[in-house]
Formats: structure tokens, sequence, C-alpha cells
């Protein structure tokens, strides 16, 4: 039994960056820069451009594989795509090509099994596709407005506490801490600036996804929470504008400490100032609707 994403690899991926390194090579790229590109080692590169292209299979002499090629050289060429970009780009493409497409054909005639016309094992339910999707929208938004605030630089950097800064979002369609996106390893302070360690995921970020989840459970219209170093002068400027509640000691027993909270507190608070405590670092948790309107508060004023 052979999964088509066991076939991927053979009949979509390589023949995909062996065509790129080709054709990127001829533009005048290096090798280094091609293998930056495609996010493969040099000598890999090498060892394309020093073997011919394949003869074309049933997938790459498609007009859709050559098109693809021409989209993902015009987007290379002109700067304008990232390693991130491009991976997404290349994988939205490879579901195209697995429904019902070239890659579908191909794992039909090398599988024995007997696929009915209409298979569709590859791809979930339209509910399940819906979930994936906003968990796709949620990290990629958590990682730009994170982005966002790291390349503020000394700005951001003054914000991030001791311990490192967490970034949590919560889906649209929320119904467990599971629907909460974080940042595995916190969001770090290197030579006085914001570094992302590592790109968001489900299930990260447990004392912020607690609130979060929480506030959503009684009513919040809040989906994004980040905690920030909890400084006078750093509190006076956030909650000049926005609602804060104060607590005592909280990182000891969160559970006790939200059930204090009123219901109208939680609607209403944007700001959860943590007073910290013995071996305990103080901390501003700052609410928002989304990163970006958190993001574009905290570049407002600092």
């Amino acid at each position: 039994m052979q999964f088509i994403c066991e076939i991927v690899p053979s009949s979509f991926l390589t023949p995909l960056r062996r065509t790129l390194a080709h054709e990127l090579a001829q533009l005048g790229f290096k090798q280094m820069e091609i293998a930056h590109v495609l996010g493969v080692s040099q000598p890999v590169v090498s060892s394309y451009l020093k073997s011919p292209l394949s003869t074309p299979s049933s997938l790459t002499s498609r007009s859709a594989f050559e098109e693809l090629v021409s989209k993902l050289i015009s987007r290379i060429k002109t700067e304008s795509v990232s390693s991130l970009d491009l991976m997404e780009l290349i994988c939205q493409e490879c579901q195209q090509f697995r429904a019902a497409g070239p890659l579908c054909d191909v794992h039909r005639k090398k599988s024995e099994l007997n696929f009915p016309p209409d298979c569709n094992i590859c791809f979930p339910s339209a509910e399940l596709a819906e979930v994936f999707n906003q968990k796709l929208q949620a990290t990629k938004a958590l990682f730009q407005a994170a982005q966002r605030l790291v390349n503020t630089g000394e700005k951001f950097g003054q914000l991030i506490p001791e311990i490192g800064c967490q970034f949590v979002y919560i889906t649209e369609n929320y119904n467990t801490s599971a629907d909460i996106a974080g940042f595995p390893g916190r969001i770090v302070k290197v030579k006085g600036m914001g570094q992302i360690v590592s790109s968001p995921e489900f299930g990260h970020g447990s004392t912020l996804a607690q609130i979060l989840s929480f506030f959503q459970k009684r009513g919040s219209n809040k989906r994004a929470l980040i905690s920030l170093r909890h400084t006078p002068e750093i509190l006076t400027a956030i909650t000049h504008e926005k609602v804060s509640i104060s607590t005592k000691e909280a990182d000891r027993d969160w559970d006790q400490t939200l059930q204090s909270f009123s219901k109208e507190e939680i609607r209403e608070s944007d700001v959860i100032a943590d007073a910290g405590g013995v071996g305990l670092e103080p901390i501003i948790y700052l609410f928002g609707k989304t990163p970006d309107e958190i993001v574009d508060f905290l570049i407002s004023k600092f």
C-alpha cells in the first residue's frame, strides 16, 4: 500500500526543485543562492545541475507543471518572495496537483488499489478543511504580527520580560485550549532586541492560553494576548488608553485569580497587571481582538 504522500517527493518535489535549479542557473544565480531559495544544500544543487533534466513524465509534461515553474521563477526574480512564502505557494499547488490532478493520476497508476472515481482520501471533510484553514491563518497572522514587533528592534526589546515574551492567538471557532496558537520557546531578547526562536504552533503558551481561554468562555471578544515586561513606565503608557485589572501574585494560582474577576471586568478589561511575587517576575498581559491590533497599539506607544 503506497500513500500519495510517499510519491510526492520523487514525482513532484524533486523534479520541481531540479527544474527550478536549472532555470535559476541559466538566469545567473550562484549555487549557494539557489540552495538558499530551494531550501537544500549546495551539494544537492550541484547534483541537480550535473544531471540533465529528467525525461518529461506524466506529471512534469503537464502544462500545469510548466505554469507552476514559470510562476515560481517570476516570484523569485522579483525578490518579493520569502522562503516561507515559497513553501506556502508550492504546498498550495501540490494540493491542486493532488485533487483529481496529475499527482492523483500518478498515484492511481503506481498503486495496486482500485480507487473509485470519486476518491477523496487525500482531503478531509469540509468541516475539517475549514478547521485546518482557520489554524493555518491563525499561525500565519500571529507570526507576521510578531515579526513586525521584532523589526522595531530595541523598542520591542525593552518590552520583553526576563522570562521571554509569549504571544498567543485563538481560532475563530474556539473549542478547547488546543485551538490556541503560541510560540514554543517564547520570543526571547538577544542583545537588546527580540528574536523569534520558532514558528507558532498550537498547544503552546500554557499560562496565556489558560487566561485567554477563560476570558473567551465568559464573553470576551479578545482573541489575542501578549505578555510584556511590567515596569511603572510601561504600565502607565499602556493603561493611559487601556482598562486594567491588577492582581497580587497571580502566577501562584491562576485558577483562583481568574475566578475572582467579575464578568464585567472580563468583558471590558484590556490588561491584566500581574504584581508578581517572590521568585515570580511581574508581567503585563495585554489583550487584543487580533495580533495586529496589539502590535499596532504597541508600535504607537513605544
